[in-house]
């Protein structure tokens, strides 16, 4: 093996107040699922496919953004598609399908869990102040699909895109930008806490699966079709023989990525809510014969 290659693959940039961040959270998490699977609260809610959901989604965020795919992403754009893929594609909507928000409360000690409680009520409570009007408009499905659309498309601007590789900081606030716009447009999908907004109707949130697609389809059939070299970093990087490819063939790949696997996404999201749906419907008890009918078969 190329010995570049081979140094970048062992290549482990670990982050430790990063990394305490996420461990903090994940057992605080832990520790609210413990407690709520204890109490037997509620026995749907603290399954053990929602625990394995969060520590999942916490190793992916480490391996996407502190692994040898964070380095090379900063060699190889195609790379960096992928990283972005595994943060709002992957471990994003594992995060939102292991509806962290009453773990964490209850994993909170009961002082701050009471203030946590109580700013959650304040949120999904009926009364309409100005600051809870202005939550729910700012968080609304169209909003927060928006929302992800907006940033994804203005970190792959030539600029930004450069700015971020070129600089630690923005490339911190780009994946934060991925990551939070993600969760938000994951949240109404799968439909996690805190209720904020009136869970959409499963027809619906299907619609809103499919609405995800033309946002990594548009921009990665750009990108793979542009004409000339968009991302200019990564002509000043040197190129690693042992995988061969070109600036141009490295562009064109990354754009392929985010248009087939980034769309294929959605759309293997959507299939899942149908297929739910599809079985719930052959679970329903079969409808009773009307009473005129069975008149008129005892007629007969």
């Amino acid at each position: 093996m190329d010995p570049v290659l081979r140094g970048l693959l062992l290549s482990w940039e670990l982050r430790p107040v990063f990394i305490l961040f996420l461990l903090t959270l994940a057992i605080l998490y832990t520790i609210g699922w413990t407690r709520l699977r204890r109490k037997s609260v509620n026995s749907t809610l603290a399954n053990r496919w929602r625990l394995t959901a969060y520590w999942v989604a916490f190793a992916i965020v480490i391996i996407a953004l502190m692994s040898p795919i964070d380095i090379l992403g900063a060699e190889l754009f195609y790379f960096h598609m992928i990283q972005h893929l595994l943060l709002t594609m992957i471990a994003a909507p594992l995060v939102m399908l292991a509806n962290p928000m009453p773990f964490i409360m209850w994993g909170l000690p009961r002082k701050p869990r009471k203030r946590f409680g109580r700013m959650i009520a304040w949120m999904i409570s009926g009364k309409e102040s100005l600051g809870r009007k202005i939550l729910r408009q700012a968080t609304k499905p169209g909003v927060c699909w928006f929302i992800m659309l907006a940033l994804l498309w203005i970190w792959h601007e030539p600029p930004m895109y450069n700015l971020a590789l070129r600089n630690e900081f923005w490339h911190d606030i780009e994946h934060i930008a991925f990551f939070w716009s993600a969760i938000l447009y994951w949240w109404h999908a799968i439909g996690a806490a805190p209720h904020i907004h009136p869970k959409m109707a499963r027809i619906f949130r299907v619609g809103y699966l499919f609405g995800g697609i033309p946002v990594t389809f548009i921009l990665g059939v750009k990108i793979a079709f542009a004409t000339g070299i968009l991302y200019t970093y990564y002509e000043t990087r040197p190129r690693l023989p042992v995988i061969g490819l070109s600036v141009a063939d490295d562009q064109i790949l990354g754009g392929i990525i985010m248009w087939v696997p980034g769309s294929m996404m959605y759309f293997a999201a959507a299939l899942v809510l149908v297929a739910r749906w599809m079985q719930e419907q052959q679970n329903l008890p079969p409808v009773p014969d009307p009473e005129w009918l069975d008149r008129g078969e005892a007629a007969k």
